[in-house]
């Protein structure tokens, strides 16, 4: 026989986390993620990632926003920088893409 308290706890939905608890998760994650900038046979920038953030579309922002940068004249540890400071736009942009399929 199964117990009222059973059935309560079958019956309660799961919680999901908030979409600036999953921002948070994917902020970290995309601290980890490297982005590999090349350029292919007729001079067209090709980007790649060395794992995904989560989403497609923020690992594709993130692949423009190192190739701008590069664009835009940074080398090196300069291309990191650039990127860095980048990303909380980038994760805003989610947040509010996010918060939108919620409604």
């Amino acid at each position: 026989m199964i117990t009222i308290a059973s059935l309560l706890i079958m019956a309660t939905p799961a919680v999901l986390p908030t979409v600036d608890e999953e921002i948070i998760v994917i902020g970290k994650r995309l601290e980890g993620i490297s982005v590999s900038v090349g350029r292919n046979e007729k001079g067209k920038y090709v980007c790649s990632t060395d794992r995904s953030s989560g989403n497609l579309n923020l690992d594709k922002r993130l692949c423009k926003t190192t190739v701008r940068c590069i664009r835009d004249g940074a080398q090196g540890e300069a291309v990191k920088a650039c990127v860095d400071a980048r990303k909380p736009k980038l994760l805003s942009k989610l947040r509010k893409e996010m918060m939108a399929a919620r409604k």
